[in-house]
């Protein structure tokens, strides 16, 4: 039984509907409850400070509860999995499978900085033997530089790969930015091979498919593609002017 689903953003999330995942959520209910009943008491043990404030005392249960939450959360006293294993059975997801992806829904991803992009960049540049200018241009184009931006279509990130491209380069997740311009450099050197080197035709089938350029023996008469050609290659020539200035 699967616990978890994708949302738009690809990240796996808890499935409500799932047996295992109501039956881990009643576990760690329990066991918040308990960690904070006993925290009560544990503080009863003690004299109480009759010139607490009002404040300070309801500080002191909210850390309670926090505390209590972020164990069952976490699992640290074991007492949510030992009642989870109890109502679900040997054969149920196991308790580590459904806080991975409760983690992974908590998870949101945040915009890349450019700094981080240009780093992305040369390595891809490095690692692929391909013109850094070349892959700087197809980011502008593509994504204006977005590690999380999300088109129409459906394309992701930097250099806006569908998921199948994405899955056929290696990349997990596309709105990782280092895995996202990886795969987008590798699929584009695998264009160039294929076009014998010719940017153009490389880029034509980046935008608009490589059997369409097949089809129409060079850029396809598509407004669309034609004018993305032009302006990778546009960006492409600024880039290097700027590096040589």
């Amino acid at each position: 039984m699967s616990i978890a689903e994708t949302n738009s953003l690809g990240v796996r999330l808890p499935n409500a509907a799932s047996d295992d995942a109501k039956k881990w959520k009643v576990a760690q209910d329990f066991e918040s409850l308990f960690v904070n009943q006993m925290l009560k008491a544990m503080r009863n043990t003690v004299p109480k400070d009759e010139n607490m404030s009002t404040g300070r005392r309801i500080f002191t249960e909210m850390l309670d509860e926090q505390i209590a939450n972020t164990a069952s959360r976490t699992g640290s006293f074991g007492l949510a999995q030992m009642i989870y294993k109890e109502l679900a059975g040997k054969d149920a997801t196991s308790p580590q499978k459904i806080m991975a992806a409760q983690n992974a829904y908590n998870w949101q991803p945040t915009k890349a900085s450019e700094k981080q992009i240009e780093t992305w960049i040369s390595e891809a540049s490095e690692t692929m033997g391909l013109d850094k200018n070349l892959i700087r241009a197809v980011v502008k184009q593509e994504s204006a530089g977005d590690s999380l931006a999300r088109s129409s279509k459906g394309a992701k990130g930097l250099m806006q790969l569908m998921d199948s491209t994405a899955k056929d380069m290696g990349v997990v997740n596309s709105y990782n930015g280092r895995q996202n311009i990886m795969g987008g450099t590798k699929y584009l050197k695998q264009l160039l091979a294929q076009f014998n080197g010719d940017e153009s035709k490389a880029l034509a089938a980046y935008n608009a498919g490589p059997s369409r350029v097949e089809q129409y023996n060079g850029i396809p008469p598509f407004k669309e593609t034609q004018d993305y050609v032009k302006n990778v290659l546009k960006y492409k020539e600024q880039f290097s002017q700027e590096e040589v200035l």
